[in-house]
Order: structure tokens, then sequence, then C-alpha cells
């Protein structure tokens, strides 16, 4: 990592960049408000809508997203995200700023890249009574994005920094009032001045969505060990240490909800965490896969039948906490998406297939799922390291569902959205490896084999109705079988092939 002075500049990895402006929590130092503001190349914001902070949805290019403000340990931190791909041409730079009510800033703004690990570090030294500093800027140069350390304060405040950037009065957060903690503010705010709904709507589908690992935070003293509390009035927020047991209400009755969960501190250098939903004779289903990273963290759906309250399990070796929200927060899935861990995201559209795939220990499996309006579930596809699948992504006459990938924090995962047309086809012969759709041009009997240094010659081939829920299993093991004609999933997690029988 790169620590910087005043006016240094660092070239940056690829994306999405994570950026953290912390500070430490002691007597004297002020609370912070952060925001991200784009420039166009005569560096001036174009308007309300380049400003993003705490209380305001994400860019509408969806390139810039504030996550909330927290207390982590001894820090106040807020965080933000910057997608490059998804960055309008027109903006070249993007500022960092942050406003406090005066007394030493003591900030620290952190750059991380797409793999999460920090690549650039910069403290103001001579910061003193500023009430709005410009801590540094992500710029273009050379077809590449690049950070500069800035360290421009603003003694006049928010005000005096909104002119030399062409931002529309009143766009900037005020600085907030000194209190003993910071608090993440929701981010359904009314549209500032001057910003239309059409210029602040998040995009219905982008064409790349990059899942950041922090997720929205709310600040929170601590909890004693071996106790769980809810935070704030009606805040759909938890925290506790080690093993417990919550009833959640679910924030709109009738309605599914997600759930997002983080693992706060844990033991080395084996951290766990397990999260099973029950039901009412006891009986549990896994939400969440066991992690041995110990910055675990990610969402998955809870409430698939829109049920009042659901009872949840939590298993941990260190701090956790978890935030239901409503359905309506899920990210979008457009043309390709990626993160790390459980994941839940919307998909809006046509059948089509999903190409997956995950990065991780050698022994790490997970699985893709739809799950429909009404609750009901659709396996994808089985993931592996290096071992991509591609599955049938099922939607039905509603014309939308959710994905949810059940992961491992441990591996990575990337997702691609491929129309129909994509499958293979078996004219003759066809090979190959993992979870597969291919498509049948003609009904024909098949010889099906699996490698034969598998570990198992356990094969499934199933057809799929009109919005690819299966529908009718052909065969469960190697041999010689009759195939309709049409789309046919392959499901098994060795080498295979496929040979028509003349």
């Amino acid at each position: 990592m790169t620590l910087m002075i005043k006016g240094a500049n660092a070239p940056l990895p690829k994306g999405p960049f994570h950026i953290s402006v912390a500070r430490e929590r002691r007597p004297g130092s002020p609370l912070m408000s952060v925001a991200a503001v784009l420039l166009d190349a005569a560096g001036r914001a174009r308007g309300a809508a380049d400003v993003i902070r705490a209380d305001t949805p994400p860019h509408a290019s969806g390139a810039v997203r504030h996550l909330g403000g927290a207390q982590e340990g001894g820090r106040l931190v807020h965080r933000l995200q910057v997608d490059e791909r998804a960055v309008e041409p027109a903006v070249q730079r993007v500022l960092i700023a942050v406003f406090a009510p005066g007394g030493t800033f003591g900030a620290v703004v952190e750059v991380a890249g797409g793999e999460g690990r920090a690549v650039a570090r910069y403290e103001p030294v001579d910061a003193g009574g500023e009430t709005a500093l410009v801590l540094g800027e992500l710029y273009r140069r050379d077809g590449a994005w690049r950070f500069r350390a800035v360290g421009q304060g603003y003694t006049a405040g928010p005000a005096a920094l909104a002119a030399d950037y062409g931002v529309p009065t009143g766009c900037l957060p005020a600085a907030p009032l000194p209190g003993p903690a910071m608090t993440e503010v929701h981010k359904e705010a009314a549209p500032r001045p001057g910003s239309s709904p059409a210029a602040l709507a998040v995009p219905a589908a982008a064409a790349v969505l990059t899942m950041s690992k922090a997720v929205p935070k709310q600040a929170a003293e601590a909890v004693p060990a071996g106790e769980a509390s809810r935070i704030g009035p009606a805040a759909g927020l938890y925290e506790g240490h080690g093993k417990q047991e919550l009833t959640v209400p679910n924030p709109e009755p009738g309605r599914p909800a997600v759930v997002e969960f983080e693992r706060l501190r844990g033991p080395r250098p084996h951290s766990w965490l397990y999260i099973w939903r029950l039901d009412e004779t006891g009986t549990v289903d896994q939400l969440c896969v066991f992690s041995s990273t110990r910055d675990a963290r990610g969402r998955f759906p809870v409430f698939s039948e829109g049920e009042p309250e659901a009872r949840l399990r939590i298993e941990a070796s260190g701090d956790w906490r978890l935030r239901i929200r409503p359905v309506d927060t899920v990210d979008v899935l457009g043309g390709r998406a990626e993160g790390r861990g459980p994941f839940v995201l919307r998909y809006a559209g046509p059948p089509a297939l999903l190409r997956a795939a995950c990065d991780g220990p050698e022994d790490v499996t997970g699985y893709v799922h739809t799950v429909q309006p009404d609750g009901t579930g659709h396996r994808v596809g089985q993931i592996g390291s290096r071992i991509p699948m591609t599955g049938p992504l099922a939607v039905g006459p509603e014309g939308w569902c959710h994905v949810f990938v059940k992961l491992d924090h441990a591996a990575a995962w990337k997702l691609e959205v491929l129309p129909v047309g994509a499958a293979r086809t078996l004219d003759g012969k066809l090979s190959g490896h993992g979870w597969e759709v291919v498509a049948m041009p003609a009904s024909a009997k098949v010889k099906v084999r699996v490698d034969r240094g598998s570990e198992s010659d356990t094969i499934v081939m199933a057809t799929m109705d009109a919005h690819l829920r299966p529908e009718r299993q052909l065969c469960g093991e190697p041999g010689v079988h009759p195939v309709p004609a049409g789309l046919v999933a392959i499901r098994t997690s060795e080498k295979w092939s496929l040979k028509v029988r003349r």
C-alpha cells in the first residue's frame, strides 16, 4: 500500500474501488459527513445528481454509491464505492470530500481495488479549523484511473467548496452536529434541490454490476458477549456475539425480504459463522455457508413467502451484525455481476441462461438458486473452484425472480446472463465438465457417459418448460437414454460426454 503525502498521486488497479474515510473515536474529534462529487472535464459538477451522500440514492449511472457510516471498533467509518466501468465518459474526476463542525479532522482515506486490498492511504497532517475538506480524488489518465491526495480545506465550509466545483446550493451535506456516535441516514431520502426523480433514479438494469464486499451499517455500542440487541426503533438491526437465536419481523409482511450479515470480529486463525432458519418444528435450513475468513459478510433471502416473522439461529466465533432490509433494496442483476460469499440479486427479464464461476480454495463448493415471486426455488447449478457452470435462469409469468448465490465467503463469484440461444447444440458429440444446458435439435437416443476417473458416476438430465423451470427427469446415471428435442439441463460435478446414437 502506498502511504501518500499531499499532492502525490498513485495508479489504481482494476476496480471497483472501495473508499473508506475514517477517524478515531476520541474526545474532541468531530462527527463527519462524507460525499462524492462527480466532475466533468472542466472540473465542475453537472448538477445536483452528481453529489452522492449517505442520504441519497446511488448515482443514476450506477458508478458511485455511498454505503453508509458505522462505528467499527474504535473508529467511525464512512464507505463509498466507485465502479470505474460504469463511469460516464463525460465524468473525468470523482472528489472525496468530508465535512465536520470544527476541531481536528483526524480523517484518513484509503482506496482499495476490486480484490479488496488497500492500495493507497492518505492522512492530512495540516488540517485545522476547516469545516470542509477535499481529501482526494479519483481521476482518469490515459485510459487508466489514479488517486490523488488533495488535502484542500475550507474554513468557510461546504458553501465555499461548492462554489469552487460548481455544486448547486444546498447539495453538499451540512456539517453534522457534535454527538457521541455516528449513525447512518436512510437512503430513501427526498430528491435534493434542483434535481428531478428521473435524474436520481437508479437504472433498472446496468450492463455491469459489481457487488461491494461492504454492506451499509449503523453505529452501535458494544454488545456484551452472549447477548443480542436490536438497535434503534424499527431499525431491523441486530448485533451479538457467539451463539444466539432471534425472532426477526418482516419489514413488509406479505413480501420477501433480505438479511445482510457481517462478522465484526473473530479470532485467528479459524473464524467461522453459520446462520440457520428454524421452522415451527425446529427443523433448520442453512442460509449462510460456513466461512473461515475473518471479514465474512453478504446477503441472503428470507421471508420467501411473505411470512410476518422468522426465527434465525446464529453461531459465530466472534461478534456479528444482522440487518433486515425490504426486498426492493436488492441490487439488480443486469448483464454481469461479481462479488464474494452469499448474495442475492433481482433479475427482471425473459428466461435466460446464467453462467457462473467462482475462485477460491480447491475444496469450495456452492450453488446458485432462483427464488420465484411465490417463494418457489429452483437450482440453477453447482459451482466449484475453476469449474464454471451454465444453468437455467428460470423466470415465471411474473417476469422476474431473485438469484441467490450460496457460497462460502472465502470464494469470489462471477455471474453472466446469456440468451437461451447461447446453449451448445448436440449435433453428434459433445463433452463438458459440470452443470450445463444443451440444445437438442431433434429427438434422439443419446449415449451418456461420465469420465472414468470421476469420484461419482451420477449424472442427471432433465427437460424444462417454457419458463426454464424443471419439468421431467430423463436419467440419473450413464447409459443410452431417449432425449426429446429442446433444451436439456445436465446436472453433474464431473466430466461428461454425450453422443447421439444413429
